[in-house]
């Protein structure tokens, strides 16, 4: 007579690890699901859901500051912000895309958060891909982080 018990899962044991897995894949799944923006960086013609588009658009005080069309630097990889009349942003720091869309609050232009390639370009500075607020002074635009610091300035391109 052997001396060990043989081991059975019983049928409640195994729901109870399906259910665990089921969580756990739950769990998992989530967080990279609420990241997504719906625009692809890469392709800054591609729209966000219409209801965030919606929800970006200039706002009344537009009349005050208007920063549509193309702004730009002569810096190496020539980075640039397009910003249209529907409040979309597109544009890039030089070597990779952004895509978004802003709003203008009071003297000030937000940038919406947005995501960007990852592309590490040779004697190009990213810097553009910080923007998260702007100002305008006549032709130049100034750029801040989302700290509030000057990260760097664009000019308004001529048509």
């Amino acid at each position: 007579m052997s001396n060990h018990t043989p081991l059975r899962t019983t049928a409640v044991s195994r729901n109870l690890s399906r259910f665990a897995l089921g969580v756990a894949a739950l769990a998992l799944t989530l967080p990279l699901a609420a990241c997504d923006t719906g625009v692809d960086p890469r392709n800054p013609s591609s729209s966000a859901p219409s209801e965030s588009t919606g929800a970006a658009s200039p706002s009344k005080d537009a009349s005050t500051i208007d920063p549509v069309g193309k702004w730009t630097s002569p810096e190496k990889g020539d980075p640039f912000l397009e910003f249209s009349d529907d409040g979309s942003l597109k544009g890039s720091d030089g070597c990779n895309a952004i895509a978004t869309t802003w709003k203008v609050e009071g003297d000030e232009i937000i940038i919406e958060s947005f995501m960007t390639t990852q592309k590490a370009c040779a004697g190009v500075d990213p810097w553009l891909g910080k923007a998260s607020t702007a100002t305008v002074e006549g032709n130049v635009m100034k750029v801040e982080d989302s700290n509030g610091k000057v990260i760097g300035g664009l000019e308004k391109e001529d048509k």
